[in-house]
């Protein structure tokens, strides 16, 4: 297969792509709307969005997904801004390591926010109330931040990377 086919394709699945994640910046928000709709409000709609607490009073739990959404909304938007600048000639866009950085960062935000800072926050309400300081962390949540610290971690390498290029160009 020729690279100007292979280009071309990786071109078509970034079109592609882009459509996924724009429809998830404006689903993100609209299910977490919804989730918490039908928490606040109960609902008796054949289709419901469920929202679990995690043992948080609801308005500490809302305020937390309400702010994940945002987050994944906006890495989201980040990821569509750089799959559109994809083209077959550059691939990889001059600031495409920039947005790949905010991407990345946004993601690892929301999944703070979900992983440590509501397990932390459970923790501190419970030791006020109780007496008792007690954290429990998913291990899923750790894998979760793990996983988007390790793709902070590649766009920082990338940043670097196209600074050192942009460099390298300047020079000669």
């Amino acid at each position: 297969m020729r690279e100007s086919e292979k280009s071309r394709r990786l071109v078509q699945a970034a079109r592609r792509l882009r459509w996924v994640a724009c429809a998830g910046v404006l689903i993100a928000p609209l299910l977490t709307a919804a989730a918490l709709a039908n928490t606040w409000l109960g609902s008796t709609a054949p289709v419901q969005a469920e929202m679990d607490a995690g043992g948080l009073p609801l308005a500490w739990a809302g305020t937390l997904a309400l702010a994940q959404a945002a987050l994944v909304a906006a890495a989201l938007w980040q990821l569509a801004q750089l799959l559109g600048q994809v083209r077959i000639e550059r691939l990889f866009p001059l600031q495409g390591s920039r947005r790949f950085g905010r991407f990345a960062g946004l993601l690892l935000l929301a999944v703070l926010v979900n992983g440590v800072l509501a397990p932390l926050l459970g923790a501190l309400l419970s030791a006020s109330a109780h007496g008792q300081l007690r954290l429990s962390i998913d291990g899923a949540d750790l894998l979760a931040v793990l996983v988007t610290l390790v793709l902070w971690l590649v766009a920082r390498f990338l940043d670097a990377a196209a600074r050192y290029e942009d460099d390298h160009h300047s020079i000669i």
